[in-house]
């Protein structure tokens, strides 16, 4: 455990395939280097593994981009790096400070020279009737399950949502021993076909998504196109859930309802970036649907328009390990040149070839995102008795009747209905709420603007408040 008010040249807060590629080139080169992240172990989501006794080890061999992260994560563990893990970020200040919580024991502020946000993405949702229901689970949290702990939801499962995350859980869940009553996919078929130009240049994506897609269709799962979850059903838990088809522009078509009994039901709609560090910090951001929401504004060295600050992975688009990967190596070029421990002339061929291979990542990002973006038919066609934020329990029509009445805005929302002002502070719904403030308002995501932030931006313990840290103002108020 560092002390209280501990100096880093360079701060890395979130340990994905960005954060521990930067560490990893960092590192060697007599820079005092901190790697921060929530999670007990390091790799992010997709390097999360089953304990050994619990159930069967991930297959390296046939996985090169897992085999590449977890052997940083083990060349990491060796060099001399500080580690962090279990640590939540919950400011940002002008003085070049951070508090943060660890452990959920105390709070500590630590000063860094260079800080680079890898805080990587979260779930995307499309709310729908009974998606509170127990039994109701999310891609991540199903992988969470299988991953570190080796259990599945149930046995059997019904998966729904669009994006190719979609049938990387299925996979987990099936070579998992789960039976899987079928996949029921938001997005046309035609959109698979759509990726084939990416073919040349993101060979090892399609390679991943084919065996994925092959031990589906071995295992005899139906999968099922323009399809969306209209209810989950059940008393105490869910018991089943009705399935309806969708026209070409996202409208439920009326009598294509299809009921399935299911001990569970696992949803996921993609990712969006996490920006809320980066934000507070002050960072400009801008909306792109074709990135997947909101991102980081960065330049082709990775740097913020904050300076000292820099954001590498999926909070600048989603896109993948790959990208990240890419982007990570490009920032710890940029955080050695700082530092005088790179010549820029030795670099600029290494770069061109990196930023020659982000090009390509973006290409596929800007695809990806295209084809799967929720139509505004199907955000509207949510019914009015649907919660749209869990946490303080507002439905639909609450939204709604606080727009007729001009709250036309993020935070005009919060003021009005306490929409994501519980424990997630609106993580779970502001995506959600951002798309319906676009659609009944007619306007711009850029117009209608983001939730603002303030530390802490997640919730503290008691505990740990018997550590209390003074500082100036936080950016980004």
């Amino acid at each position: 455990m560092i002390k209280n008010n501990s100096k880093f040249n360079v701060v890395i807060i979130g340990s994905g395939f960005s954060g521990l590629t930067a560490a990893d080139m960092c590192a060697g080169h007599n820079l005092s280097i901190l790697l921060m992240d929530e999670n007990i172990h390091l790799g992010g989501q997709l390097l999360r593994k089953i304990p050994d006794n619990l159930g069967e080890p991930p297959d390296q061999k046939n996985d090169p981009i897992k085999k590449t992260g977890f052997s940083f994560i083990e060349k990491v563990k060796e060099k001399q790096i500080t580690l962090m893990n279990k640590t939540v970020l919950l400011g940002v200040y002008e003085d070049n400070t951070l508090l943060c919580e660890y452990d959920r024991k105390k709070t500590l502020s630590i000063k860094y020279d260079v800080l680079l946000f890898a805080t990587g993405a979260r779930e995307r949702f499309l709310p729908f009737k009974g998606w509170t229901l127990p039994g109701v689970y999310s891609t991540g949290m199903l992988q969470v399950l299988i991953k570190s702990s080796g259990l599945l939801p149930a046995q059997k499962t019904l998966m729904a949502g669009s994006g190719l995350f979609l049938y990387a859980a299925a996979y987990e869940y099936i070579k998992n021993k789960g039976k899987l009553l079928g996949i029921m996919e938001l997005s046309p078929f035609f959109n698979k076909i759509k990726f084939l130009p990416q073919v040349i240049h993101q060979y090892p994506k399609f390679i991943e998504g084919a065996k994925y897609l092959s031990k589906i269709i071995r295992s005899r799962v139906p999968v099922k196109y323009r399809r969306q979850v209209i209810e989950a059903r059940g008393e105490n838990s869910l018991q089943e859930v009705v399935v309806g088809k969708v026209d070409q522009n996202g409208e439920l078509i009326s009598g294509s309802e299809k009921t399935y009994q299911t001990e569970s039901l696992v949803v996921g709609f993609g990712f969006v970036p996490n920006i809320e560090a980066p934000q507070m910090a002050g960072c400009r951001l801008e909306y792109s649907q074709e990135k997947g929401g909101w991102t980081v504004v960065v330049n082709d060295w990775m740097e913020t328009t904050v300076e000292n600050i820099l954001a590498a992975g999926e909070i600048t688009g989603i896109g993948g390990a790959h990208k990240s990967l890419n982007e990570g190596k490009i920032a710890a070029y940029r955080i050695l040149e700082k530092f005088r421990l790179e010549d820029t002339d030795r670099l600029a061929p290494v770069l061109k070839k990196l930023q020659k291979e982000r090009q390509h990542h973006l290409s596929f990002v800007k695809c990806f995102n295209s084809l799967y973006k929720i139509k505004s038919r199907t955000i509207l066609g949510i019914p009015d008795d649907t919660i749209i934020c869990r946490c303080e329990s507002i439905d639909m029509k609450s939204i709604k009747e606080a727009i007729q009445l001009g709250c036309n805005s993020p935070n005009g929302l919060k003021m009005s209905t306490r929409c994501a002002m519980g424990p997630c502070q609106g993580r779970t719904c502001a995506p959600v709420i951002y798309d319906l403030l676009q659609v009944l308002c007619q306007k711009d995501p850029k117009e209608i603007g983001l939730f603002s932030v303030r530390p802490p931006f997640k919730p503290v313990s008691i505990h740990a408040l018997n550590h209390p840290y003074k500082s100036e103002s936080p950016k980004g108020l």
